[in-house]
């Protein structure tokens, strides 16, 4: 980044609608805005007031006005980046966005690099780099539960909580380092081998209690996998259709109508759904069909929740039998007994006495019914899976997980240290897991890794 260079993005997406936004940020926004903006009210001794929306026409170099727009002058500090920003309101369309841009960068801005905004905002210190990271999540949340989590490390939870454990590292290491600095100044034994093991304990309770809930919090953010199997003709597109409350997948009685994957999303209890409904599971000569069958069987292998359909009107099958043992370990499920509309012919209780750690619901999907029951027992499969919520700051990205986890053993290693001494070693864990900690929060982060973060980002955030 140069610095007090003006940069300019679309902030909306491109496409039509109501209003589109062309943002700067930077010295020049003001200079830049005043020389395309035809506004009635310039004359006035108090233009432009901060956060005041002035009405007028953005004009090319030719004086020809370009749209109508209403644009917003936001002295500095007091804006997202800490610098003058600018928001030209303007008609959402690709051209009319296209062309006021094009304008401003012609007028000395340049255009800003994907997540520039919000990395400024973090150079300039209103944000930390969990923060800058709740603001991507908050852009890609997928449910009401994921806008809650974002928001939290949006508003600092998580920093706060991660600079506490860093500022108590550096209280712990300030005088195993002036004994290193200065040793006629302590005394024999002025370490207590057993109260230092007990603040590195306490420190390392406080990192297990930021990771409680992790698999939750990211299951809201980036949704869920849930696999639809089942042998042909037994519902599974049927289901799929009522979960969704829509016509997605062709229904027929024919047996193999569905010879490919389809998918289909839902919101349940906070968690956003991928439901994928397969072909039917079987032996099969066709091979069309047997590259259905295998795709089926890599959909249910990569799912966390395995919804098995089978059909009440029949006994169970040997083939039942060996799709129902496609489940893994860690794999939640829940069989739906199809077609309770017609005459019952598998025993539910025989099969619950078989499978004791298994959900099973009766549906009769075309007519809707059971489906409630079935979307409750696969909320409760998905809060055994993920575990109970928290109260500690959400942890949402991999990246935060694998950064707590080396402090964590960084600690545990000054645990081991303050057994077999030197202290300089003790101290020297304690510094690893400082700087660990520290890229969460950016303050030891590298300009690699910061480019990485904030080159997923959006152009105009």
């Amino acid at each position: 980044m140069v610095d007090n260079d003006t940069i300019a993005a679309i902030s909306t997406p491109l496409g039509e609608g109501g209003i589109g936004i062309v943002r700067l940020s930077g010295p020049k926004s003001y200079p830049i805005t005043k020389a395309l903006f035809d506004c009635p009210r310039s004359s006035e001794p108090s233009y432009p007031q901060a956060r005041y929306l002035y009405h007028g026409y953005i004009k090319n170099h030719n004086g020809t006005r370009v749209d109508e727009v209403l644009v917003t002058f936001m002295p500095a500090p007091a804006t997202y980046t800490r610098e003058d920003v600018v928001e030209i309101n303007c008609h959402s369309g690709i051209f009319a966005l296209r062309t006021i841009l094009s304008l401003v960068l012609k007028e000395g801005a340049r255009l800003a690099e994907p997540g520039e905004f919000t990395k400024r905002a973090f150079i300039s210190g209103r944000i930390d780099l969990s923060q800058a990271e709740a603001v991507q999540n908050i852009i890609r949340a997928r449910s009401e539960e994921a806008v809650k989590t974002a928001a939290r490390s949006l508003q600092g939870e998580l920093k706060r909580s991660i600079r506490e454990i860093m500022d108590k590292i550096v209280e712990l290491r300030a005088p195993l380092e002036a004994s290193f600095d200065y040793p006629e100044e302590f005394e024999p034994g002025s370490f207590d081998d057993e109260s230092m093991v007990g603040e590195l304990e306490k420190l390392k309770e406080s990192i297990t209690w930021l990771m409680q809930g992790v698999e939750r919090e990211r299951a809201y953010q980036e949704g869920v996998s849930v696999a639809i199997i089942g042998r042909p003709n037994v519902g599974k597109s049927s289901l799929l259709n009522a979960l969704l409350r829509q016509q997605r997948a062709i229904v027929h009685e024919v047996p193999g109508t569905t010879r490919d994957l389809l998918e289909g999303y839902m919101n349940l209890g906070g968690y956003p759904l991928q439901l994928v409904d397969t072909a039917g599971i079987q032996g099969t000569e066709n091979p069309v069909e047997q590259q259905g069958v295998e795709r089926s069987r890599a959909a249910a292998a990569r799912a966390r929740l395995l919804i098995m359909v089978v059909d009440g009107s029949e006994p169970w099958t040997e083939a039942d039998e060996q799709i129902i043992l496609l489940r893994q370990a860690d794999q939640g499920m829940v069989v739906a007994i199809n077609k309770s509309d017609l005459e019952k012919r598998l025993d539910r209780d025989q099969l619950e006495q078989c499978y004791r750690n298994i959900e099973i619901v009766r549906t009769a999907a075309i007519q809707g019914k059971g489906v409630q029951k079935l979307e409750e027992a696969v909320r409760r499969q998905l809060d055994k899976i993920f575990g109970p919520g928290s109260e500690s700051p959400a942890i949402v990205s991999l990246r935060h997980e694998k950064v707590l986890q080396e402090a964590l053993g960084g600690l545990e290693n000054a645990i081991e240290a303050v057994k077999i001494r030197p202290l300089e070693l003790v101290s020297l864990e304690l510094y690893n897991a400082w700087l660990k900690l520290g890229e969460i929060t950016g303050d030891t982060a590298s300009e690699d890794l910061l480019d990485k973060i904030f080159s997923a980002f959006c152009l105009g955030k």
